[in-house]
């Protein structure tokens, strides 16, 4: 194992943002200027251009947007913004745990919304009065309500006697892209368990962190997956970086990339798709808060590369070049620059690997144009030996 990993592109068609930035600073203005339920409808349109066109009644007091398995039911009233995301139906069996588990959502992940019982079905609520509507807020608790009932459908519906209120509004892709995500899916796997046989042989366990960390990161980015898939690889990259011993958290992810491996092509299939959506998961990557996140990754690569560590310091880069894409919406200019980075870097030496990804961070916290890499060394490669 002498080369970085392989690249392969996305098989979305975007992974920018649908928000309008203008409108954000709208919202802010209408609410200084208490214009509070202006400032809400800026919001949305924020968030999304088409959500008062599509889903709102014609005074605009009413809406009713999908996301995922629910439908978010927004009310104005003289005196209360109020939301309210009808979840799911509750049945006659093991009432108590799906009661006590409730509670426990309540308390966390949850500090906005709450999750109510009203004639037998689980509704998660929010109210408050217009002038506590401050925007960053609603938008948290929209994105709190959305998230968690994403998160905790598949894993209630497993557990307890409930069953779904709404069937996602979804669009599938076609046979060939299918046909392609689940090669590429195999293929992931299949390199990452190569490249942690090799390190358990050369008794460099410590790298096998952040082979699945990468790649559980890059079957989130060929195609974006939902449903339990999706709910599944968010709690294993959250538990990579629990306080457990590293060997232990290794080991479970080892033990999850078993089970992502066993999955048939039916079952992976049926969590690839498009979900209409209310609030993304993933947050608006702006240049400067690209900068604070690459900090740390960029300057412990720097470190590996001066010490000729060039296999630490490819899967620290990568980590964070995937991370980036994980947690963001990321805009073409950047997105571009990254592939380009990415596609020089895929399957070359460690080192070249490495100076390669070096200079292509540099590049785009620059804000420079990205250049292909030869192989030759340039000014880094020199720099660093």
């Amino acid at each position: 194992m002498r080369q970085a990993l392989s690249f392969d592109k996305t098989l979305m068609s975007s992974l920018n943002t649908k928000v309008t930035v203008s409108k954000w600073y709208d919202a802010k203005d209408r609410y200084d200027e208490n214009k509070y339920k202006e400032a809400i409808l800026e919001l949305f349109d924020y968030v999304n251009l088409d959500i008062r066109k599509k889903y709102a009644n014609d005074n605009e007091t009413y809406f009713k947007v999908p996301h995922g398995s629910v439908v978010v039911e927004v009310e104005f009233t003289d005196s209360h913004f109020k939301v309210k995301a009808p979840f799911l139906k509750v049945g006659t069996d093991k009432r108590v745990p799906l009661f006590r588990k409730v509670t426990e959502v309540n308390f966390a992940p949850l500090n906005l919304a709450q999750i109510k019982l009203e004639d037998e079905q689980l509704n998660f609520h929010y109210s408050c009065p217009w002038h506590l509507c401050e925007p960053y807020k609603i938008y948290y608790v929209l994105q709190e309500i959305c998230h968690n009932a994403d998160n905790f459908d598949d894993e209630f519906i497993s557990l307890f006697d409930v069953s779904p209120l709404h069937e996602p509004q979804i669009t599938n892709y076609d046979a060939a892209t299918l046909d392609t995500a689940w090669t590429k899916y195999n293929d992931i796997i299949k390199e990452a368990e190569s490249y942690m046989q090799y390190f358990d042989q050369n008794r460099m366990e410590y790298f096998n962190w952040d082979i699945l960390n990468i790649t559980f990161k890059k079957i989130e980015y060929l195609i974006m997956p939902n449903g339990k898939l999706r709910t599944d690889l968010e709690k294993q990259i959250g538990d990579l970086y629990s306080k457990d011993h590293m060997q232990d958290r290794i080991q479970r992810g080892k033990s999850f990339l078993a089970r992502l491996k066993a999955k048939s092509k039916e079952e992976y299939l049926e969590d690839i798709y498009e979900a209409e959506s209310f609030i993304s998961i993933k947050s608006r990557l702006e240049h400067d808060a690209l900068k604070q996140n690459w900090k740390r990754p960029y300057e412990s690569a720097a470190k590996e590369i001066q010490d000729k560590q060039y296999t630490g310091a490819v899967l620290t880069l990568l980590v964070g070049f995937y991370d980036m894409y994980y947690y963001n919406n990321v805009p073409d200019d950047i997105n571009d620059k990254v592939v380009a980075v990415l596609g020089n870097a895929s399957g070359q030496d460690w080192h070249v690997a490495a100076t390669t990804l070096y200079n292509g961070m540099t590049a785009i916290l620059e804000n420079r144009p990205v250049r292909g890499s030869s192989g030759k060394k340039g000014f880094f490669s020199k720099l660093f030996g």
